[in-house]
């Protein structure tokens, strides 16, 4: 009996909807209805199918893996190949990192645990038990590439994973992928204009490939906390600033806190509430690019409360002088 994952020509690490198609493909090749004129596509068919049932079913997959050494698989061919074998590179690992919102601004170097895969310790990453050698691998020849009938171009072999070997005896630790799972510290930079959402690809920190193979990418995901005083929307940032009435309708200079310091603020006489200005190169830095964003500042005038006899009738005094606005005033109607 053949290795089930070369009798459905998928990958150890293939998934359920893969094998799944593999299956039919194959089925629908060597169905005795078809090849009824075909000696040994009966028995074909039924390797196949009892393939398929042991990997499409996740219990029986799991034991059928754990018995390390596959009946049938690289039991013949060349020499067998010394030290560990090339796999193919890892993929990358995602990691997301939670920032204050200062963080994220000016940018910040931090030490981030990632969860990956690393080369077995047990194995060096070779897949076999410690004492057993790899062997050549009996469905590619130790050539790590197979044909296709339809197509002339070489693909991966699916049971050695293009690597040209196997082990008679699988490692314990590892399951004969030559990689483990763990984790490890990554001291990663992040730049300033980070935002939630924001990417940072580093090359060579990801899992390990199988069998010695060559890391992914570590891909940081940032998360950043809101802040109480900016809204942000891109690289645009967004506050309020408190008037008294005095500064609204005298106008004034007054300070506005940036993210890189105060910044003086020119109030033109007769502001009005909900009012914005606009503070170019006061925002966030770009993360790609020069230059940054702009500061947007909206005026809110605050009312005083609890006046004193003395000040209301100030107010009052300041109502009889001051003109009524035209939507209040009713047609013939005149002011005390």
């Amino acid at each position: 009996m053949r290795d089930y994952y070369a009798v459905l020509e998928v990958s150890a690490g293939a998934t359920t909807v893969q094998i799944r198609r593999a299956y039919q493909r194959l089925a629908r090749r060597y169905s005795p209805d078809v090849n009824f004129w075909e000696r040994d596509a009966q028995a074909l068919f039924e390797e196949i199918a009892e393939a398929y049932r042991i990997l499409s079913d996740p219990t029986a997959r799991t034991l059928y893996d754990r018995q390390g050494a596959r009946p049938g698989a690289g039991r013949s061919g060349p020499d067998p190949q010394e030290g560990p074998r090339a796999g193919r590179p890892g993929g990358d690992a995602h990691v997301a990192v939670a920032l204050a919102f200062a963080q994220a601004i000016a940018g910040v170097e931090a030490d981030v645990p990632v969860d990956r895969l690393s080369p077995c310790e047990t194995c060096r990453a070779t897949g076999a038990s410690p004492g057993v050698k790899p062997t050549t691998c009996s469905h590619c020849g130790g050539l790590g590439t197979v044909w296709s009938e339809r197509s002339r171009e070489g693909a991966a072999c699916p049971v050695c994973e293009g690597v040209g070997t196997r082990v008679a005896v699988a490692c314990a630790a590892c399951r004969g992928r030559g990689a483990t799972a763990g984790r490890a510290v990554v001291h990663v930079v992040l730049p300033p204009g980070m935002d939630t959402g924001s990417q940072i690809r580093i090359p060579g920190e990801g899992h390990s490939g199988p069998f010695g193979g060559p890391r992914g990418d570590l891909v940081v995901i940032a998360r950043v906390h809101e802040d109480p005083r900016y809204t942000r929307k891109g690289d645009n940032l967004y506050c309020e600033v408190p008037l008294s009435l005095i500064e609204a309708v005298l106008g004034a200079r007054v300070k506005v806190k940036g993210i890189d310091g105060s910044v003086d603020l020119a109030i033109p006489p007769g502001t009005q509430s909900g009012q914005t200005f606009r503070l170019r190169g006061k925002g966030v830095r770009r993360l790609t690019g020069d230059g940054r964003g702009d500061l947007y500042v909206t005026a809110r005038v605050e009312i005083p409360r609890g006046l004193d006899t003395r000040t209301q009738e100030v107010f009052r005094e300041l109502g009889r002088l001051l003109p009524i606005h035209p939507d209040l005033a009713a047609p013939g109607s005149a002011r005390e």
